[in-house]
């Protein structure tokens, strides 16, 4: 069973008119920012599977905690003490690698859904899609803090 909303997002039948026009939706958000919002992509059963399962592994995640400014930069006492680089808060940060997910995961079923490569290939209008091109592509889940720290 896939979690993927395929009423609404036909990734597996390219060449039909639904796909075509999914696809012209996406590429339109692409090229207006760069970015495209695929709302309820996955069905409700799914989102709930799916955060289910990332919490059953949520305690493999990799945790950071850091203190910075909006620049990711040190403090330059050059400044005024006013200054967005001197202003320094938390940040922390949390994922969960892929290799917490088993080859049957619903999560992975999802990535290895019929098509789903093919239409982020043909969305992002690329002449070859790799997947694992980006040395975090296989970095899939990011966990969000509850409260100061992690659960």
């Amino acid at each position: 069973m896939t979690h993927i909303n395929l009423t609404d997002y036909p990734i597996d039948q390219p060449g039909t008119a639904a796909y075509d026009a999914l696809v012209a939706r996406v590429r339109g958000q692409l090229a207006e920012d760069g970015c495209a919002v695929i709302k309820s992509f996955l069905t409700h059963e799914g989102v709930d599977t799916l955060a289910a399962e990332a919490d059953s592994v949520a305690a493999s995640g990799h945790r950071s905690f850091s203190r910075t400014n909006v620049y990711f930069t040190k403090d330059d006492s050059d400044l005024p003490p006013n200054h967005p680089a001197r202003q320094f808060f938390d940040r922390s940060n949390s994922f969960i690698s892929a290799d917490n997910f088993g080859p049957n995961s619903p999560l992975r079923a999802v990535y290895n859904h019929p098509g789903f490569d093919a239409f982020v290939q043909t969305c992002l209008q690329e002449e070859a899609f790799y997947r694992y091109a980006d040395p975090l592509a296989d970095v899939i889940v990011n966990m969000a803090e509850k409260g100061n720290g992690f659960p």
